[in-house]
């Protein structure tokens, strides 16, 4: 059986949509797109089983509690597990690491140890870090260099005292793939539970948790082409019976009285309260769906294509690369000493090209690696040489239009430990036309335009820091503002985004150098949206540039 991209994704209605035939989707290690058969799926459950499970003895309970379990049975032989009892429905891998953080550390004694590391999503952080501090827990990490694990030094953290150890079997911020077989070799002999993260490895690999050794494994079904809403968490059977339950409620018990409850047996006794059925339903439709697929050809397909990019961005003139194209899950992630990240990704929307443009959740990696924002590219097998190549010309294309418009790379903070922000001074923006803006029919020429008048915003250390960071703009960005004796108010703002600077020009443009009388919001959003800006930017984007009017509103009431 041999492998197509094109003709796989072909199944895969959203790209069949007229607004997406052009799309080059390269977000999926955030997510993946959903093929049909798991539409119908969910679709169907609503149609002919909607009931709730276990609870009725009418025909449609029956229908919908035979679908559920079965689901389970496919989804044990999906991971590999012994027995459907080892298989435990969540809302996703976050829900299933808090699960196991909770029931795991309740059994703890002040002082263990729960060994971690620096490559972890939040979600196998967060909790352990809840816990630790609840039951008096001593959180220790995996040697690093910076950031990157090197798991071929954990003996050198084991110790008698470590209960836990949680990692990641890939990096959803840089795509290293860990070494399993090495990674069991070095914790055999140790009196420890091993959790494994496998939210990235589950979209790309055949995951056999017999052959991987883990006690425990959690997934998310929407990584690998499921619907959202529902995880999946493996558990060895033995060490689920000794287990407490995470939360209570209805499903999860045997019996109740006023005063204790008697809880009910594997798996229900983790899964309190109604689940979410019809994702129930899509995630068996996903295992059979991948269950017609070549896995291997798939899986190499990838492979091929993730070399392929790395191989070209590393042409790139002063592109940076985090990411390598060995034993990698399909991830490309890079930084521009000249441009902040979420403009180059703003820039590819406006080419219809998908990237993701942050942290991803990894804040601890990246900024071991001395980052805090990056760039991410992440393949799914749907993707295409031609989606690369086009994603590389957007890259290029952006790229030379900085080199068009001059600009330096971003100057260094300066070694002032306590910046004097009363003494900044407001930029000049008199040579800010609001009709050049208009004139502008499309997208593209706008986004170029307000490039352009970004250069207008100079770089303000001593406003920044974070007493005048804006909460709520995707990238970092500082406000401040004074009013004069004339009764005129002044504001001066700072990003490392372009974008975010053409913006706060465009914003000040219209409310700096004026009299309280002068200054309206509604004039502001009004210009706003008729100048298209809503429809073109995302969401965070046209949130960002609301989070910098309402904080300038903020400071002009203040």
């Amino acid at each position: 059986m041999t492998f197509s991209a094109e003709k796989f994704k072909q199944q895969f209605p959203l790209f069949a949509q007229s607004e997406n035939r052009s799309l080059v989707y390269l977000d999926n290690a955030a997510t993946t797109q959903k093929p049909a058969c798991v539409i119908d799926a969910i679709s169907d459950f609503y149609l002919h089983s909607n009931a709730n499970t276990h609870r009725s003895s009418h025909r449609l309970a029956r229908r919908a509690t035979e679908m559920v379990e079965k689901v389970r049975r496919d989804a044990a032989a999906f991971l590999g597990a012994h027995s459907p009892r080892e298989i435990i429905f969540t809302r996703g891998a976050t829900e299933g690491l808090n699960l196991l953080a909770n029931s795991l550390c309740a059994g703890l004694c002040p002082g263990d140890e729960i060994l971690l590391s620096t490559a972890e999503h939040h979600a196998n952080l967060v909790p352990w870090q809840m816990m630790a501090e609840r039951y008096g827990l001593k959180l220790c990490f995996v040697p690093d260099e910076a950031g990157v694990p090197r798991f071929d030094r954990i003996s050198e953290v084991l110790t008698p005292r470590t209960r836990v150890v949680s990692v990641t079997a890939g990096s959803n911020a840089l795509g290293i793939r860990t070494d399993l077989h090495a990674l069991r070799k070095a914790l055999s002999g140790h009196d420890l539970v091993w959790v494994l993260d496998g939210a990235q490895l589950a979209a790309h690999d055949v995951v056999d948790v017999a052959s991987i050794g883990c006690d425990f494994f959690v997934c998310s079904a929407h990584k690998f082409y499921g619907p959202t809403g529902i995880g999946l968490v493996f558990g060895r059977e033995s060490l689920l019976q000794g287990m407490p339950p995470w939360q209570g409620g209805g499903e999860m018990i045997a019996n109740v009285d006023l005063l204790s409850s008697e809880f009910a047996g594997l798996p229900h006794r983790f899964e309190a309260g109604t689940s979410s059925l019809a994702s129930i339903a899509g995630l068996g439709a996903c295992i059979d769906f991948l269950a017609r697929q070549n896995r291997a050809e798939m899986a190499r397909h990838e492979q091929i294509l993730q070399q392929y990019l790395h191989e070209r961005l590393a042409q790139v003139p002063e592109l940076v690369m985090l990411s390598h194209g060995e034993d990698n899950l399909g991830i490309a992630t890079f930084v521009h000493p000249r441009c902040a990240a979420v403009d180059l990704a703003q820039w590819l929307d406006g080419r219809d090209i998908a990237v993701r443009v942050g942290h991803h959740c990894a804040q601890p990696l990246l900024r071991a690696a001395g980052h805090t924002a990056t760039v991410r590219a992440s393949i799914a097998a749907y993707n295409t040489r031609e989606d690369m190549d086009r994603f590389i010309a957007g890259v290029e294309e952006f790229l030379l239009q900085l080199d068009t418009d001059g600009v330096e790379a971003a100057p260094q903070p300066s070694a002032r430990s306590t910046p004097v922000a009363e003494h900044w001074s407001p930029d000049d923006l008199s040579a800010l036309d609001l009709d050049e803006l208009r004139r502008r029919h499309n997208w593209q020429d706008r986004y170029r335009t307000l490039m352009g008048w970004a250069k207008a915003i100079s770089r303000k250390e001593i406003i920044r820091s974070q007493e005048n960071l804006v909460r709520g703009c995707e990238s970092s960005a500082w406000l401040v503002h004074r009013c004069e004796d004339t009764g005129v108010h002044r504001f001066a703002i700072d990003s490392d985004s372009r974008i975010v600077k053409g913006l706060g020009a465009l914003l000040l443009s219209l409310i700096d150098g004026q009299a309280s009388d002068a200054i309206s919001r509604d004039r502001v959003l009004s210009i706003f949206d008729e100048l298209g800006l809503a429809q073109q930017l995302s969401d965070s984007r046209s949130n960002g540039f609301r989070a910098l009017l309402d904080r300038a509103f903020e400071l002009l009431e203040s």
